[in-house]
């Protein structure tokens, strides 16, 4: 009886080493098919000119010195209010105006101890900051609406940013223009090198444009006022719309046959 077990694990191991070279050899031959051992990447770029079509800018309401909060945020309520109905006014619509922060803080007083232990600092005020973005289609009224709001009260105007609406359409063209590119300088290479174009194998993109930066009063900073300059009226700024590329690079990987 024992020379029929040692036969049945023989015969057990050979069909599991059977299995394994038949796994191995299929594993293989998988690898080989979805990995080519001939391939080339070529690069392709699109540029499409955009001209900005809306300036977007964020301005500041900064209400501060008082011991009551409630008091302080009425104040700053009514400035914001203000400045909001202006821009109503001025054909803003609503959507375009959009809260992106409200904060309220305390300002605290510290005591200068030389010896001994010093007492907690106390809470000498508060300040409410409420800051906003607007956008608007309109290049002539952008300069008088940055003006406006800062003769109604905003204490800061950050920098203004020139863009297209919507980039999508452009960057689409830029993209078709970069594989199109890229496409026939493979054709290209294929013909000179004799040899027949293989799948596309990956496709990689890089986009670098971004929107154009402006600045407001302050610079580069970006704080245009504060609530120590006089309350008058400021000159239009002058926004120019300018021109920006929207490019996009690919790189295209392509087997060889």
């Amino acid at each position: 009886m024992d020379w029929k077990k040692d036969y049945l694990k023989l015969v057990g191991l050979g069909a599991i080493v059977v299995v394994a070279i038949s796994v191995a050899a299929y594993v293989y031959s998988y690898t080989q098919t979805m990995q080519p051992a001939s391939a080339f990447t070529v690069s392709g770029e699109g540029k499409v000119v955009m001209v900005p079509d809306t300036a977007k800018f964020t301005f500041t309401v900064l209400t501060q010195g008082d011991n009551d909060p409630v008091k302080l945020q009425a104040e700053n309520t009514k400035t914001s209010n203000a400045i909001i109905k202006y821009l109503q006014d001025q054909g803003v619509d609503k959507k375009d105006i959009k809260t992106e922060g409200y904060y309220l803080n305390p300002q605290y007083t510290y005591s200068v101890c030389r010896t001994g232990t010093c007492p907690p600092p106390k809470i000498s005020g508060y300040d409410v900051r409420n800051t906003l973005s607007v956008k608007t289609k309109d290049f002539t009224k952008a300069g008088e609406l940055i003006s406006g709001v800062t003769e109604l009260g905003a204490n800061e105007v950050s920098g203004v940013e020139l863009t297209v609406d919507d980039r999508t359409i452009l960057e689409n063209q830029a993209r078709a223009e970069a594989m199109q590119s890229a496409t026939q300088k493979a054709k290209t290479m294929a013909k000179a090198g004799g040899f027949r174009l293989g799948r596309l194998l990956s496709i990689d993109e890089y986009s670098p444009g971004m929107p154009i930066p402006m600045y407001g009063y302050g610079g580069m900073g970006g704080g245009a006022i504060d609530s120590t300059m006089p309350k008058e009226i400021a000159p239009a700024v002058d926004i120019q719309p300018g021109s920006q590329d929207i490019v996009v690079n690919v790189t295209l990987r392509y087997e060889i046959k």
